[in-house]
């Protein structure tokens, strides 16, 4: 058990730097740190040949589920703005500290899409709250798809930045 130890060990310092050319030293940190909980657990019940890799492949996982729980509720924000969208949400098994934290979410995501230069957010507007292509929203304010998709991609991030 040692020699595996040993090598989460050796692996854990590869995946925290690895990590923190990604992430923020804080988020590297927690996540490197629960790949690390949940490998240990697993190679003390299991026959692993390389515990690293199995770090590693834990980190990519628990990122994914990450991102699927930040998906979820921004999108469910945006489809659903208004007091009624709210209120489904909390009819839907939506404790109320998630309500309240669904509501700061729209409010920080309104905040960010405020922020943001007019024809980004109009480009936004267009394709997500319109469902218009890249093709229309583009022929809508006379710019080249190409602007719309960078567009698109400045204010997603202002709108991920402001929830993360």
């Amino acid at each position: 058990m040692s020699g595996v130890l040993d090598e989460l060990l050796r692996g854990y310092s590869d995946l925290r730097r690895y990590l923190s050319r990604r992430l923020s030293s804080d988020d590297a940190a927690d996540l490197a740190q629960a790949s690390f909980e949940v490998a240990l657990r697993y190679v003390r019940q299991n026959d692993v040949r390389s515990p690293a890799a199995l770090m590693f492949h834990v980190s990519n996982n628990l990122q994914i589920d990450a991102a699927r729980r930040r998906r979820f509720f921004p999108q469910q924000l945006c489809e659903e703005v208004d007091d009624e969208g709210i209120d489904r949400l909390v009819r839907s098994d939506v404790t109320p500290e998630r309500e309240c934290i669904a509501r700061e979410s729209l409010e920080q995501v309104t905040q960010a899409l405020d922020g943001l230069p007019p024809r980004c957010r109009e480009a936004f507007v267009l394709c997500k709250l319109h469902g218009l292509s890249y093709e229309e929203a583009a022929q809508e304010m006379d710019i080249s798809p190409t602007v719309i998709k960078k567009y698109l991609v400045q204010a997603m991030k202002a709108c991920r930045d402001a929830v993360l």
